[in-house]
């Protein structure tokens, strides 16, 4: 085989063009951008409901555990600066005689905490739960809210019926 028919062999490979590489690299970063602008969007989507879960689920739990234990159970959220705590903490007793309930389920020596990485960007922005902060569940299961309470997160707000201390999301 002669030098020129190797020479023109090579010459008339086919591949990519300089332009079609960077073509195909700014559609690369363009889809990867929308990828991730939309799964941190979703994640904060999740985040909140997995929140939202968790606060509704211990308001079910101590309800539940109220009537059935026959004893006073009250979720007591709190404010630091302004600001209010990613945790609240649940009781058991009267007023005066509360103990944590250290062995509450998700719960740390009775806290719920709502800065870990599942909820990590979740806010608590509002808490009217008239009066203060806390919602109490006597021992047949009523709950001690004068009005309708509320829970504002980010997007969400849940609601919390007088009396019967059933909850809807909004």
């Amino acid at each position: 085989m002669s030098i020129k028919k190797i020479l023109k062999n090579n010459f008339n490979i086919k591949g990519f063009t300089l332009i079609e590489m960077i073509v195909t690299i700014i559609f690369i970063g363009i889809f990867a951008t929308l990828a991730l602008t939309r799964s941190q969007s979703g994640i904060s989507i999740i985040q909140e409901q997995i929140a939202i879960d968790q606060i509704t689920n211990d308001i079910d739990l101590a309800r539940s555990m109220a009537f059935a234990k026959h004893e006073t159970i009250t979720i007591v959220f709190s404010k630091t600066d302004g600001n209010y705590d990613k945790s609240y903490t649940i009781y058991r007793g009267l007023d005066g005689q509360r103990e944590k309930i250290i062995d509450f389920p998700n719960s740390i020596d009775g806290v719920i905490s709502l800065d870990n990485s599942k909820m990590r960007n979740v806010n608590i922005k509002l808490i009217s739960l008239n009066p203060g902060y806390e919602l109490q569940f006597l021992p047949l299961g009523d709950c001690n809210l004068e009005t309708e309470g509320k829970i504002e997160l980010d997007s969400k707000v849940i609601y919390i019926e007088p009396i019967t201390g059933k909850w809807t999301i909004n």
